[in-house]
């Protein structure tokens, strides 16, 4: 393993050597053929019903897992949309005057308000508001949630609505307690169970569609690092995949609804390929599980059409006091959107002034017409088998497969896969279980630092790592299992 130092704060590990697309395309069930490699390598994470993979009546046991496995997968995206009520209850300033239910923000407070009176006042306060909307979409969003639980919303029901609110705060904030003790074993443990807990921390909980400015900006960093090597010099990326990019609604870490709901990663890649010159006008495709994602972004696609662009804020943190943030970042969110729109005033309110910094973007119709959308379970599903149509250079899935456990992240990365042309490279913040049985190679680790934060325990680094992986050319995911038994079968003989 070779070790390199990159610009300051970029550690790079090498690990190996070495037009528009339709949208909302139809998907079909990865079948039992294309999950046996997977089931070999994973071992004893594959699910007792699935043991019996090879026998001849394999196929009826994998359909029925599938159909239940896509039932409760389904299902936990309502439990992620209610988690977003539950963020915009706690962290909305536009229909509310009391407080964030922030630490610096509760902090900051008058003593008489109290953290229960702040609590309670913003749950009365978003149950009233949700009455009469107007053009608010994140408040739409809540009634429609709402509304999905049975309760008219209104003042006669206003109650029920507040308890009904109070019942996913409760549900929310428990399940945040159970993922911070989960990360307090982790520190306890050894390596090798600290990395299994992190790789599947969420994943019993909600499909949540937030997402990120700093992830966005480690993938920036992660393509430099590849470009460098020579990886996106072979071949112009003309075809991309972004897997799971979401909707910055409310950010889990204490975001923001001063501005309107937004996709950003499809467009944050595609700014990316452009600046480090390794594509000129890339196509991009955005895979999401959630109707509501892919929604958006066909709305967005009809306004371009009608050549209005499509507006982006992008925010990040001011430095000060316990908090820094890394000036590279600082420096990527300062250019943001320059290859894709012109500048705009961001509409930033005087409550926010000293704790962000916000930019506005207009990104102009053509390269919102070069993103298409198309509803996909990852875990489960796979393009129509139609040669290059399907083919990707690039694949991009960040914040996807935590929310899985290991038998589901690996089928997820299969199917990945299956969207990569030979040679084509994976991107993801998360490393694949099993890459030799979906026909991968690992590349490079990119780890990459957003600056750092006090505590009382002291100075703690902030970050993440993009794990890049590149598809064997030429082999299929069985003869890359087969080789590898050969390899560790020569290796243990005297």
């Amino acid at each position: 393993m070779t070790r390199c130092f990159v610009g300051g704060r970029l550690f790079v590990v090498l690990l190996g050597v070495g037009a528009s697309a339709a949208s909302d395309r139809a998907t079909r069930t990865m079948s039992v053929a294309e999950a046996r490699p997977i089931l070999a390598a994973v071992g004893d994470s594959v699910p007792p019903a699935l043991r019996d993979r090879a026998g001849a009546n394999a196929e009826a046991p994998w359909s029925a897992w599938v159909r239940q496995r896509d039932a409760d997968i389904r299902a936990r995206i309502a439990r992620g949309d209610e988690d977003s009520v539950v963020n915009l209850m706690l962290y909305g300033t536009r229909f509310t005057r009391w407080p964030r239910a922030t630490p610096d923000a509760l902090a900051a407070s008058s003593p008489d308000a109290g953290v229960d009176r702040v609590m309670d006042g913003r749950v009365a306060d978003l149950a009233a508001a949700i009455e009469s909307p107007g053009g608010d979409e994140r408040l739409q969003f809540v009634r429609q949630v709402i509304e999905r639980h049975g309760i008219d919303v209104g003042a006669p029901s206003r109650e029920l609505t507040r308890r009904y609110l109070l019942e996913l705060r409760s549900r929310v904030l428990s399940e945040n307690e159970r993922y911070l003790r989960r990360r307090a074993d982790a520190e306890l443990a050894g390596a090798s169970q600290q990395r299994a807990i992190h790789a599947t921390l969420y994943r019993d909980r909600g499909l949540s569609s937030d997402s990120s400015l700093h992830v966005d900006f480690a993938l920036e960093q992660a393509l430099a690092a590849v470009r460098d090597r020579g990886e996106l010099t072979r071949r112009p990326v003309g075809r991309v995949a972004v897997i799971g990019p979401g909707l910055d609604f409310v950010d889990k870490a204490q975001g923001y609804d001063f501005y309107p709901v937004q996709m950003i990663q499809p467009f944050a890649v595609a700014e990316s390929l452009r600046r480090l010159g390794v594509a000129q006008r890339p196509v991009v495709t955005a895979f999401d599980i959630s109707p509501r994602v892919i929604a958006h972004l066909r709305h967005a696609r009809q306004r371009a059409e009608r050549r209005e662009p499509y507006r982006l804020n992008v925010v990040v943190e001011q430095d000060r006091a316990g908090s820094r943030l890394d000036p590279a970042l600082v420096e990527y969110w300062r250019r943001f959107g320059e290859h894709l729109g012109t500048g705009a005033v961001a509409d930033l309110p005087a409550e926010y002034a000293g704790q962000v910094r916000a930019r506005a973007v207009d990104v102009r119709p053509e390269a919102v017409l070069d993103v298409t959308g198309a509803e996909l379970n990852i875990v489960l599903e796979r393009l129509p088998d139609a040669g290059t149509t399907s083919q990707f250079d690039l694949v991009v899935a960040t914040n996807v497969l935590v929310y899985y456990d290991s038998f589901e992240q690996a089928l997820a990365a299969g199917n990945m896969a299956s969207l990569l042309r030979d040679g084509g490279l994976l991107l993801t913040n998360q490393p694949v279980p099993v890459p030799a049985a979906c026909a991968l190679s690992p590349v490079l680790i990119v780890s990459v630092g957003f600056g750092s934060v006090e505590s009382g325990t002291g100075s703690h680094e902030r970050g993440d790592s993009v794990f890049v992986y590149r598809k064997a050319a030429g082999r299929s995911p069985q003869s890359a299992v087969r080789d590898r038994a050969q390899s560790k079968e020569s290796h243990a003989r005297p």
